[in-house]
């Protein structure tokens, strides 16, 4: 089980961190190239292995993102839609829940990543609630999910998974739909070259994926668990329970919804609580 829950959160990492890249800035010689010919292939790769349900936008992304000639073309078309102004999509998730930067969600990022130890690349100036770092963080806690399954430490490796799904949920839910539209009307109205706006659905679906996995105390007995859920590991103790909900409190996320599963232990919470942050993967 440790093996399968591995490759499944590994594969989830390379798909966020894959959809992370896409939506940088175009870069170096070789990024058209990557972007026109390699991404489709990638994208398919990893939804076959997570189940995604993508095949008709990553034909489509395909498609378009071969019709951009060279390098140049990307990097206007990219420049088009979320840079030069009036910027028609925004890639700062504050506006579409702040109404603007600096707010909020901008802060809450910023100390969610510094509980990680994540920090923005040094060449990288732009906000702590870009989508892009937004997405390459969800690829860091998948990452983290997959390294200690490799260690055979199923309990942590569930609470990161858990961590991104409330990550998911507090974040991307609410700002993918609106970036989309936004990616939609912006090609719609300037005859643009649509591969971002595929992009961005396949990013929706992803959101979507995520959004539909059951609640961890909501979950049937006996339910049909897809192949490395990380749910599948067998029934859910107070010990699971209270690693989940220290990991969501660390990341400054809420976790009354772990406390309300029936083989919650305040005690054990505590106890978890006061051993404090073991996040080291021990070999």
């Amino acid at each position: 089980m440790s093996d399968t829950l591995a490759a499944d959160a590994y594969s989830r990492r390379d798909l966020w961190l894959c959809l992370a890249r896409a939506f940088g800035k175009p870069a170096g010689d070789a990024f058209r190239d990557v972007f026109a010919q390699h991404l489709a292939d990638d994208l398919k790769a990893i939804a076959e292995e997570t189940g995604l349900v993508a095949h008709e936008d990553i034909a489509a992304l395909r498609r378009d993102a071969a019709r951009l000639g060279n390098d140049l073309d990307l990097l206007r078309l990219y420049s088009k839609l979320f840079i030069a102004p009036p910027t028609p999509v925004v890639l700062n998730a504050g506006f579409y829940m702040d109404g603007g930067k600096s707010g909020q969600i901008e802060q809450e990022l910023r100390a969610i990543y510094a509980r990680h130890g994540v920090a923005k690349n040094a060449d990288m100036r732009d906000f702590y609630d870009a989508v892009p770092l937004q997405l390459e963080f969800l690829s860091f806690l998948y990452g983290r999910a997959g390294d200690y399954a490799k260690a055979a430490q199923n309990m942590e490796a569930r609470a990161y998974m858990a961590e991104a799904e409330a990550f998911i949920a507090r974040y991307p839910v609410q700002w993918c739909t609106p970036f989309l539209r936004d990616l939609e009307k912006a090609c719609a109205d300037d005859g643009l070259n649509r591969a971002y706006e595929h992009l961005a659905r396949i990013l929706w679906l992803a959101v979507e994926q995520a959004r539909a996995g059951a609640p961890i105390e909501a979950l049937p007995a006996g339910a049909g668990l897809p192949q490395g859920s990380s749910r599948g590991l067998g029934d859910v103790t107070a010990q699971d329970l209270a690693e989940v909900a220290y990991r969501l409190e660390q990341a400054g996320l809420a976790w009354d919804h772990v406390a309300a599963n029936e083989a919650w232990s305040d005690a054990v919470f505590t106890a978890r609580r006061a051993l404090g942050d073991t996040d080291a993967v021990r070999a």
